[in-house]
């Protein structure tokens, strides 16, 4: 009987708000990969990552096997969890227990990023509706000025700037697995040329690109400005305990899962309102460029190749 460690996996990581569900999906919908029975199964961060999950690494391995049912021993195991890339614990056990795994990283640019990310925690009731943009930041920074050891497991909205710092988290993925096993792809080239990208992707997984051919890239998981935080953040918190109570049951779950794709739709119509522009001072704008400069430069010449986002302008300070 084979174990967990006799199959390939193809494992996604990246930053939060870098199209990571997107991804998800375009790889679920191939015919060469078995998906984990839901997105983000986090179940190779350490206990005390500030995450939720049904399934977390408690000294068995096997269990991951839980999380792919269905699969045909031939098929590509593939699974999503963004926050792999910040988890030391999560590299050490991939490393340990996923022998064949490869591993596909998507960043952002960071300041976009983490607009997006401001966006997305006042969603999700995580900021008050208040907080501007500067602010956020300026307790960020502060946060940064008064970090210990293990805080990373106490406040995860509060490591978004840091987070942003790429290069430091991807280089001890290569010193581990090496640059064959790993891959980097961006936010901005997915979004402009999805069918270039996914060939790329497929090339690094061995699977067949021409799938993508006539594939129509569909964006999921979008960052929305809703009427009511609070009732986002309950009907969050259902669909999450949902997915965890019947992913394993498809007799249940699939029906649910038409459902919510029939209704979704209808509640973001009634919850969500036009986006603000985000108003950041130039003050804030330039102390984040001297913030990310370093490790952007730093991170173009980890992958070898030029990034592609905008050259952030000078900073006067």
């Amino acid at each position: 009987m084979k174990s967990v460690a006799d199959y390939n996996y193809l494992i996604v990581g990246g930053t939060t708000k870098a199209a990571t569900t997107s991804l998800f999906a375009y790889l679920t919908d191939h015919p060469a990969i078995c998906a984990a029975t839901y997105k983000e199964t986090r179940f190779f961060l350490s206990s005390d990552y500030p995450l939720p999950s049904k399934y977390r690494y408690t000294g068995d391995a096997e269990a991951y096997a839980l999380l792919f049912p269905n699969c045909h021993e031939t098929q590509l195991r593939m699974e999503s969890t963004p926050d792999y890339l910040y988890c030391e614990k999560a590299r050490e056990r991939i490393a340990e227990f996923l022998p064949q795994a490869k591993l596909v990283f998507s960043l952002r640019e960071p300041i976009s990023r983490l607009i997006s990310w401001y966006r997305f925690a006042k969603q999700i009731g995580k900021l008050p509706q208040t907080l501007n943009f500067d602010a956020y930041v300026e307790s960020l920074f502060a946060y940064l000025d008064t970090e210990r050891e293990g805080k990373e497991a106490e406040v995860q909205h509060m490591q978004t700037l840091q987070q942003g710092c790429y290069a430091v988290y991807l280089q001890p993925y290569l010193d581990q697995f090496g640059p064959a096993r790993i891959h980097t792809l961006f936010y901005e080239e997915l979004a402009a040329q999805p069918a270039v990208v996914m060939a790329n992707l497929c090339k690094f997984a061995d699977i067949d690109a021409d799938f993508y051919n006539d594939y129509a890239f569909k964006v999921t998981n979008r960052t929305e400005n809703m009427r009511n935080s609070e009732v986002h953040r309950r009907y969050r918190d259902l669909r999450f305990r949902l997915r965890q109570w019947t992913h394993n049951k498809p007799i249940i779950h699939n029906p649910l899962r038409a459902i919510r794709r029939t209704i979704e739709p209808i509640y973001l119509r009634l919850n969500t309102q036009p986006d603000k522009e985000i108003q950041l001072s130039k003050e804030t704008q330039h102390r984040l460029i001297d913030y990310y400069q370093h490790d952007i430069d730093a991170l173009a010449e980890l992958i070898g190749r030029p990034l592609p986002w905008k050259p952030l302008p000078a900073s006067n300070s």
